[in-house]
């Protein structure tokens, strides 16, 4: 069964383990290593460098500063309502994180299962 996140605190903690093991792709070379360099490096060949240095004040930020300045896309905009419980319990288990001022269509999505990352990859 999913664990699934309802207070403040859980969801920023849980924001937290999704970009740890986004760092921890980097670091330890595992799995997930080529899904986050690709996110990375689609990005670098296709952004202007205007757009780098007015977001992360260099034109070629590291794969490191990139992850950092991630934003978690906030789907909790949407009406739970109109919801099933299978795509409420989605929402919980992937997060998504994309770039600053939406300049790209493309997100990488951290996934839980039983509370814990098990999958990381890249979604439009």
């Amino acid at each position: 069964m999913n664990t699934t996140f309802n207070t403040d605190s859980a969801s920023a903690e849980k924001e937290m383990r999704a970009r740890n093991a986004l760092y921890d792709a980097l670091i330890f070379r595992n799995t997930f290593t080529q899904v986050v360099m690709q996110f990375v490096q689609l990005h670098l060949d296709a952004i202007p460098a205007e757009y780098w240095t007015a977001h992360f004040g260099n034109p070629k930020p590291s794969t490191e500063q990139i992850i950092e300045h991630l934003v978690l896309n906030d789907r909790s905009i949407l009406n739970q309502d109109d919801l099933t419980e299978e795509q409420i319990a989605f929402r919980q288990n992937h997060l998504d994180f994309v770039l600053p001022a939406n300049i790209s269509l493309y997100s990488i999505c951290v996934s839980f299962e039983e509370g814990e990352p098990y999958n990381i990859s890249i979604n439009n």
